[in-house]
């Protein structure tokens, strides 16, 4: 008896086999996509990239009539999503939306599993938007100078999204050109560093527009510049950093999709496609931009070029400052 069992269930799990891989087969002859899309994402529900992510992820969804699902793996500056990304099936169902600490994790995290560069490629990139400097609208600092005053007097801490982070970067470079004392306190997000400055938890801090705007809107904390070269539209009566004195600070977070390196370029070139589309259309526009960011719409291969120059642009300067991610 017991022989005829193993028997039976030799030949029900070949006959499972068989019926998978032939359902395996099938699917991989369907058009793409032909079942749900998931972007990862390496931040907290609310935090910027995750909100860009929501607005693209819904109309990319009803462009490619297929659903899109947002998965926040946040930490580490996107790295643990990254790494769960590459983790995936190459099949373009597994795909990413980064940000700026993309391009800087290779000088930060010396034992990455993957290399950010050539383990990717682009599909598009998505907007570009300067931070803000902001500060607790209960603290006694009303404007840059204030700060500034404050600094030279104690040590000041600053959150941030982590290591990499625009934020983290943004508040290294005030300390070398303002010549402040320090401290950085990492969260995982760019959501809980607004809510930490906000609360006083932290003296000051770099965030993006659109995760500053509730808060300021709320009258929870006070903007005292922008990073951009230019004065922000959404902003027009705040300062830039270059012209508050230091004539070299710029800085601009963007925001784009990628896919692995394996990916095969007929599905690539889809999703750019379907990208372009998308960015094209007047509702999304609006409020991709409704923060002062500004829209960018190019082909895999520029975004591809653009993260390799991005990151030889920033490597020199990190390793200047002599930040470091925790290994």
């Amino acid at each position: 008896m017991t022989v005829k069992v193993s028997r039976c269930l030799q030949f029900f799990l070949v006959c499972l086999y068989c019926v998978g891989a032939v359902f395996d087969s099938y699917s991989q002859t369907l058009p793409y996509p032909s079942k749900p899309i998931r972007i990862f994402v390496g931040s907290v529900p609310g935090a910027s990239s995750d909100t860009y992510a929501r607005i693209v992820g819904d109309a990319l969804s009803k462009n490619l009539h297929q659903s899109i699902q947002i998965e926040n793996r946040s930490g580490a500056s996107g790295i643990i999503a990254t790494t769960a990304m590459l983790a995936m099936p190459a099949d373009g169902y597994q795909i990413q939306l980064i940000y700026t600490p993309h391009t800087l994790s290779p000088y930060l995290f010396k034992k990455l599993s993957y290399d950010s560069i050539k383990d990717v490629t682009g599909i598009g990139r998505i907007v570009t938007a300067p931070l803000v400097l902001a500060v607790s609208a209960k603290s006694n600092i009303k404007s840059y100078q204030d700060l500034i005053d404050l600094g030279k007097s104690k040590s000041l801490n600053y959150g941030s999204a982590g290591i990499g982070s625009g934020g983290h970067l943004s508040a290294e470079m005030l300390k070398i050109y303002a010549g402040l004392d320090v401290v950085h306190a990492p969260y995982r997000g760019a959501s809980p560093a607004a809510t930490a400055v906000a609360a006083g938890d932290v003296d000051f801090a770099f965030i993006a527009q659109i995760t500053a705007r509730e808060l300021m809107l709320a009258n929870k904390i006070r903007i005292l510049a922008v990073t951009s070269k230019t004065r922000s539209p959404l902003l027009p009566n705040i300062p830039t950093m270059q012209e508050l004195g230091l004539k070299d600070f710029e800085f601009n977070n963007w925001f784009g999709l990628i896919a692995s390196a394996k990916t095969p370029s007929e599905i690539v070139n889809k999703l750019s496609n379907s990208l372009k589309e998308v960015l094209k259309d007047s509702e999304i526009r609006k409020k991709l931009t409704s923060d002062g960011s500004e829209i960018v719409v190019d082909s895999p291969e520029q975004f591809t070029k653009f993260l390799a120059d991005d990151s030889k642009k920033w490597g020199p300067l990190i390793q200047q400052i002599g930040l470091k991610g925790e290994d």
